[in-house]
C-alpha cells in the first residue's frame, strides 16, 4: 500500500514537464494557416491537460485514505503529521485536477470558434498563464505530501490481520534471541520512521495458526518517564495491533536491573497497551531461582515448548 505512492512532483516541475511535452506537438500540414494554429494549440492544451491531471489523480489514488486504513497505520501518520493537513492537501490535489480538466474544456471550446490566428495565440498565453497559476498554488500542498511519502515509505510493514505477539522487557533481557530461536529464522528489519532504531518481525506456526513475533528495541523496554512524546505515541500506536505482550524478565544475577525496575516496566506496558500479558522468565539457565510459571532458556531451548503451548492459547491454536 505504502511503497506504491508514485514520487511527488513540485509544481515547477509538472509545469516544466507538461509544457516540454506540448511543445513538441506539430501540426504538420493544413491547408489554412488558421486552421494548422488551432489544431496545434487544442492539441497542446490536451496535452498539458493530460500530463498534468495523470500525475495528480495518481498522487490522489495512490496516498492511503485515512478512513480506510488499519488503525495502527493511522496512529503511525499521526507521530508526524497533522492529519486533517494530510487529508486537505490530497483534496487540494484533487481540487486543482479538476480545475485544470474545466480551463482545458473551457479553452478547447474557446478555441474552435476563434478565427483570427492573434486570437488563437492570445487563448494560449492565457492558458498557459491561468494553468501555472492553478498548479503553483498547491505547491506547499505538494512539498507536504513528498515529505509524507518519504516518511510513510518507511512504516514497518507489519500484517494487522495475523496472530502477533509483541516482546517486551528491560534491555539485554533476551528479547532478540527468544525472537530468533521461537521463529527459527533471521527476522525481517524495518526501520521505524521517526528514530533510527529498527523493529525485527519473525514467524512461526503454533499448531495450524501462522503468527508474527515482533521486537521493537527502544520502544518497549523502559520506563515511561525517560520518553519523549513521540515515543510515547509509538507505543500507544502499538494497542491497535491485535496480539498478545510476551513481557521478559531475567531474575538471573547478571541481570543489569533489579526485579522492581522490571516489575514497574510491566505495569506501565499493562497500563499502556492494554493487550493481553504472558509473563516469561528468561534465562533459566543461568539461574535456579524461579519468578514465573513459564521459565525459558534460549540457549538450551529449555521450556520453549511450554512457551508455545501457552502462546497457543491466546490464539485459540
Amino acid at each position: 500500500m505504502f511503497t506504491k505512492i508514485p514520487t511527488v512532483l513540485r509544481s515547477q516541475e509538472i509545469i516544466d514537464k507538461s509544457f516540454l511535452k506540448a511543445s513538441k506537438i506539430t501540426e504538420p500540414y493544413h491547408p489554412r494557416i488558421e486552421d494548422k494554429i488551432r489544431k496545434e494549440i487544442m492539441d497542446r492544451v490536451s496535452s498539458i491537460e493530460a500530463s498534468s491531471c495523470s500525475h495528480l489523480n495518481k498522487l490522489v489514488k495512490k496516498f492511503p485514505a485515512i478512513e480506510h486504513i488499519h488503525p495502527f497505520y493511522r496512529d503511525m501518520i499521526d507521530l508526524m503529521f497533522d492529519i486533517d493537513h494530510y487529508k486537505v492537501s490530497l483534496s487540494k490535489v484533487q481540487w486543482a485536477s479538476e480545475r485544470i480538466t474545466e480551463l482545458s474544456t473551457d479553452v478547447i471550446r474557446r478555441l474552435k470558434s476563434t478565427k483570427k490566428v492573434p486570437d488563437l495565440t492570445k487563448l494560449m498565453r492565457e492558458y498557459y498563464g491561468r494553468y501555472s497559476s492553478i498548479i503553483m498554488s498547491i505547491d506547499k500542498d505538494l512539498a507536504f505530501l513528498s515529505a509524507c511519502r518519504n516518511w510513510i515509505r518507511q512504516i514497518p510493514d507489519i500484517d494487522t490481520e495475523m496472530p502477533t505477539f509483541l516482546i517486551a522487557g528491560m534491555p539485554n533481557v533476551g528479547k532478540s534471541s527468544l525472537l530468533a530461536t521461537l521463529t527459527g529464522s533471521s527476522p525481517r528489519i524495518a526501520p521505524y520512521p521517526f528514530t533510527t532504531q529498527s523493529i525485527y518481525i519473525g514467524y512461526t506456526n503454533l499448531g495450524n495458526r501462522r503468527v508474527q513475533v515482533i521486537d521493537t528495541p527502544g520502544i518497549l523496554d523502559r520506563p515511561m518517564d525517560q520518553r519523549n512524546e513521540m515515543e510515547i505515541k509509538s507505543i500507544l500506536s502499538l494497542k491497535d495491533i491485535r496480539g498478545t505482550v510476551l513481557f521478559l524478565i531475567d531474575a538471573s544475577e547478571n541481570s543489569s536491573y533489579t526485579l522492581e525496575q522490571q516489575e514497574n516496566l510491566y505495569e506501565e506496558i499493562r497500563k499502556s497497551l492494554l493487550s493481553p500479558i504472558l509473563r516469561v522468565q528468561s534465562k533459566s539457565d543461568l539461574t535456579s531461582f524461579r519468578t514465573e510459571k513459564i521459565a525459558v532458556s534460549a540457549s538450551t531451548g529449555d521450556g520453549i515448548g511450554q512457551l508455545r503451548e501457552e502462546m497457543s492459547k491466546f490464539i485459540g491454536g
